[in-house]
């Protein structure tokens, strides 16, 4: 096991360039210096060092170890750090957050979050659910905002926060703007469908397969601003949340409908992990998160 003190004194035998000087820098006796080198050398299997002189050189292998030890160095000072701060100015907090969300609800969720804790460091993904559940086990992800299906997975925590209204589109100047679309005004069109939509699209897809009409394709994509942007330009029908599409649609770049099969929904759901510590930022971003989203406004 790589020690941090050895690794502290091979990185100021490097900086000094000699025993010497690394021993004078860490207020220790030249031997000592001279002993944990050889302490580190031993548990390496290599020698790290070429004596020239009374001064050192790198050897190969303590070219190969030095950035590693810089890393693990700087990170042992960056958890210390996060560890002494207070809690209002401490560490990262690691979110993940839909799409959608991150561009047109996040801001009022950081807004009160800020007013709280106004001094940690925030860091904002885009986010799937692939790979979710292990990314929140390592810490990798403390907390995740989605917009889709309720969902369980092992030792998470899954809070249904409210429910986002959903909304078809479809081109500008549409005969259905501000209507209602039955199964067959989309026959022959192409959809265009988010991933996060599964439960809008099987009451779209149950709903026409019982008037028996079939799109004439269905275009799967992971981004809504695409979706969007095709709609815009006449290539097929879509469903998206309906506080992505007002701007579009008081502009006239898109129209507006219902769905005769019945009103459309995507929850808004709150992720952690079960078993993790939950840090202060993290405890007041799931409480910003829920006096924003609870319940969810249109």
């Amino acid at each position: 096991m790589l020690e941090l003190r050895l690794l502290k004194t091979f990185l100021a035998v490097v900086s000094a360039g000699s025993v010497r000087g690394a021993a004078e820098a860490l207020h220790l006796a030249p031997s000592t210096v001279t002993a944990q080198l050889k302490g580190l050398e031993d548990s390496l299997g290599a020698p790290l060092f070429d004596r020239v002189g009374r001064g050192v050189l790198l050897a190969e292998q303590g070219r190969r170890l030095l950035a590693h030890a810089r890393r693990l160095v700087d990170l042992e000072a960056e958890a210390r750090r996060a560890l002494s701060a207070r809690d209002d100015e401490a560490g990262e907090l690691a979110l993940r957050v839909s799409e959608s969300l991150g561009a047109w609800r996040l801001p009022g969720v950081l807004r009160r979050f800020r007013e709280r804790f106004p001094q940690t460091r925030l860091r904002v993904d885009k986010t799937s659910r692939q790979g979710l559940a292990r990314d929140l086990a390592h810490g990798v992800t403390d907390v995740a905002l989605l917009l889709g299906e309720p969902f369980t997975g092992p030792s998470l925590a899954v809070e249904v926060l409210g429910r986002e209204p959903l909304t078809v589109i479809l081109p500008p100047g549409s005969p259905l703007d501000g209507g209602v679309a039955r199964p067959e005004d989309l026959a022959g069109m192409p959809l265009f469908l988010t991933r996060y939509v599964w439960s809008a699209r099987r009451l779209i897809e149950e709903a026409l397969s019982r008037a028996h009409v079939r799109p004439e394709a269905v275009v799967e994509c992971s981004s809504v601003e695409i979706v969007k942007r095709c709609v815009a330009s006449g290539l097929g029908a879509s469903v998206c949340p309906l506080f992505a599409v007002r701007a579009e649609a008081a502009r006239g770049e898109l129209s507006l409908a219902g769905f005769s099969g019945g009103p459309l929904w995507a929850s808004v759901l709150l992720v952690r992990h079960e078993g993790r510590w939950l840090s202060p930022a993290a405890g007041a971003f799931l409480e910003a998160a829920r006096e924003c989203f609870t319940p969810a406004r249109a």
